[in-house]
């Protein structure tokens, strides 16, 4: 057991050598916070710039997901295949074009200079 108790001394006593005390004087906290500021690299800023944005990322997910179930059914668009929304497009552009080529066909065929 004394063998024990003389080894675990003497292990602190090398512990004690290798690591003294530190006195704190009036430049202790200066030097502490500098040692800290010098952690503080462009990496530990764009690290803590990318968990910030990965969080703020997944909290807007999170929100569109909710607003999306929230939304009454009126607003949501109905389920129509891209042939029937051709079909339903009905717009001005199109009929003035079937109208000019309609008229010109009609306007050609009575026209005395083109059946000579």
């Amino acid at each position: 057991m004394e063998n024990d108790e003389t080894r675990l001394d003497e292990f602190f006593q090398r512990y004690r050598a290798a690591c003294p005390d530190i006195e704190p004087g009036p430049n202790f906290m200066p030097g502490v916070w500098q040692k800290i500021e010098a952690r503080h690299n462009f990496w530990f800023v764009f690290g803590r710039l990318a968990r910030t944005t990965a969080a703020a990322s997944a909290a807007l997910c999170l929100l569109l997901l909710l607003l999306n179930l929230v939304a009454p059914p009126q607003s949501r668009l109905s389920a129509f295949s891209y042939m029937d929304a051709l079909m339903a497009d009905h717009t001005a552009e199109s009929l003035y074009y079937t109208e000019a080529i309609r008229n010109a066909t009609s306007e050609d065929q009575g026209s005395p200079a083109l059946q000579q």
